[in-house]
This record gives structure tokens, sequence and C-alpha cells, in this order.
């Protein structure tokens, strides 16, 4: 597992813990989530095949983070204002590349897929209980930081 650098001063994952105690205006902490990534290539077009031992980095608001892939990133989570990440990997005879994680409404997308199985009525109900609904409280997740390297074309 890797643990991120805060680039705002604080010890802790919350990034946002030295204004909190200031009484700033900061985003409610709430917890954190292992963010994996992986990176993968795609040889002679058979379709992707993961690939450990990228250098990768991520950046957000707040914070940074080093690892090799395939890894594990320990990053805070703030309700709806999560930040994206940016994750850029790097391998000897592949391209450098740069992909963006934005967080999702895991609560809302729960709900809302609980109403599927309940064919065009479920999805009604769940869709009026969403719209009424206090989403201020909603936990927020990132999904898998999925990087495909492209090989390099200097080296062919």
């Amino acid at each position: 597992m890797t643990d991120i650098r805060s680039t705002t001063g604080s010890r802790g994952i919350d990034v946002y813990e030295q204004k909190r105690r200031t009484d700033a205006s900061v985003p409610d902490f709430a917890g954190d989530q292992l963010v994996e990534v992986r990176t993968f290539h795609n040889p002679e077009g058979g379709g992707e095949v993961e690939m450990a031992g990228a250098s990768c980095s991520l950046e957000a608001s707040g914070f940074t983070a080093t690892m090799t892939s395939p890894a594990k990133v320990r990053v805070p989570l703030y309700r709806g204002q999560s930040s994206t990440l940016a994750v850029t990997c790097q391998k000897p005879g592949y391209q450098k590349r740069m992909i963006t994680v934005s967080p999702y409404d895991a609560t809302r997308q729960a709900r809302l897929a609980s109403g599927v199985n309940g064919g065009i009525l479920g999805a009604v109900i769940v869709a009026g209980i969403d719209a009424a609904a206090d989403n201020t409280k909603n936990d927020w997740r990132y999904p898998v930081a999925k990087v495909v390297l492209e090989v390099d074309g200097a080296g062919r």
C-alpha cells in the first residue's frame, strides 16, 4: 500500500486538517479509500494484458503519491468534493500516459441500480426517492485507475 504526501502541510490522510482546525471553510472529510492503479498494454492487438513494473505518480488537490504498478494508494474522500486524480505512468519501451480518475457518488449509483430490477415502475419509484433524497451525506468512491500504455514508436 502506498500513502500520499500532503502538499498542504497536513500530516494525516485529511489534507485539509490544518485549515479545519482554524475553522476555515473546507470540504467535509469522509474517510479514505484504497485506489488501485493498474497498467496494461495491448500486444499486437490481441486484447489488453496487465503488466507490472510501470513507474506511476498520482496528483490531486492537496496531495501526491508515487508508486510502481500494480499498486493500491490510500487517498482521502470528501463528501461531494473529492478531487479528480491525475495518474501518470511510464515504462521503458512504452509511451508515457496520463489519465484522470473522477470520483462518483456510490450511494446514488447503488440507489438507482436497485430500481433496474423492478422494471419501469421500479425505476420510476427509485427516481422519485432519489430526487427527494439528501445527497449531501452520500458516499463517494473512485474507480480503478486503469492506464493502458502504448509501445513507443521510436523503439520499433
